[in-house]
């Protein structure tokens, strides 16, 4: 057994061999190994293809906050304060389908239909009147909890 710092752990390489250094031999077989997988385009250079968003699911989301939180508040505060939440809410429907048309213009996509927005505006202005009208702030405030109890559980699901 040698006490050097050359070999460390007792180990002495056989007489007739010459030493070997293994960091430059595993340095050349890599770079040989990956000489095959080269990437032919770098990544920074390849363009992300714009996509349509698929579905409506933002609009019916707001749509569904909407009524809740507009039906919540029902019976607590000024019937002003409803018409103003009305006129917000069709205001950000509209921006949103503006967005919508703006982006279809800059990407050169075909014309998705409109009708859903103007269902979701007038939906649920009508449907935020019909239930405060039926069942009260109470009962939509005790559904909106139930709802994104349940909503909330999918999404757990989910993952």
């Amino acid at each position: 057994m040698s006490n050097s710092p050359q070999h460390s752990g007792g180990y002495l390489p056989p007489e007739g061999e010459p030493e070997r250094d293994p960091e430059k031999e595993s340095r050349e077989e890599s770079r040989l190994d990956t000489e095959r997988f080269r990437r032919t385009t770098p990544a920074r250079l390849r363009p992300i293809p714009p996509r349509r968003s698929s579905g409506y699911w933002r609009l019916v989301t707001g749509a569904t906050t909407y009524v809740m939180v507009v039906g919540g508040m029902a019976d607590y505060s000024e019937p002003q304060t409803r018409a103003a939440a009305h006129v917000l809410f069709w205001l950000l429907i509209l921006a949103a389908m503006l967005v919508t048309v703006s982006r279809e213009h800059k990407h050169g996509w075909d014309p998705g239909p409109r009708w859903p927005y103007a269902a979701a505006a007038l939906g649920g202005a009508v449907l935020v009147e019909l239930l405060v009208l039926l069942v009260g702030s109470p009962t939509i405030i005790v559904g909106s909890v139930i709802l994104l109890g349940f909503a909330s559980f999918v999404l757990m699901l989910a993952g």
